[in-house]
């Protein structure tokens, strides 16, 4: 599963789950650039539940999409991770470290309106 959709907070939720096929990546990677490159700064809450590792061909089409996901960074606001898998969330925040100007807060599954409030500034 890979979704995404507005949600009335301000920010668009991404949600991830299962084991990701190569249309499905393509398809979730292609509406992902679409809703960046719609405004100056886009917010994310991604939710991560019951993740599998992609299917080899899913990663090879998230490889032929990485310089254009790069070059959409500066309009990536913050990213909020909400994950059942310890692994999946200090992923998250070894990304948020390595790649500048990209700020990234995680947060357990039972945490998700703290992550609402850490997105929209009402925490």
């Amino acid at each position: 599963m890979f979704t995404l959709d507005c949600d009335a907070g301000g920010f668009v939720r991404l949600n991830i789950g299962g084991k990701i096929d190569e249309a499905e990546m393509k398809a979730g990677l292609e509406e992902f650039l679409k809703i960046v490159q719609a405004a100056d700064k886009t917010d994310f809450l991604y939710t991560i539940k019951d993740f599998e590792f992609p299917a080899l061909q899913a990663i090879a089409v998230e490889f032929g999409y990485l310089p254009r996901l790069f070059a959409s960074l500066p309009k990536i606001g913050k990213v909020a991770v909400v994950a059942d898998q310890v692994w999946l969330r200090k992923a998250a925040d070894i990304e948020g470290m390595l790649i500048p100007g990209l700020t990234i807060e995680t947060f357990p599954p039972d945490a998700e309106d703290d992550a609402k409030a850490w997105l929209t500034g009402t925490a």
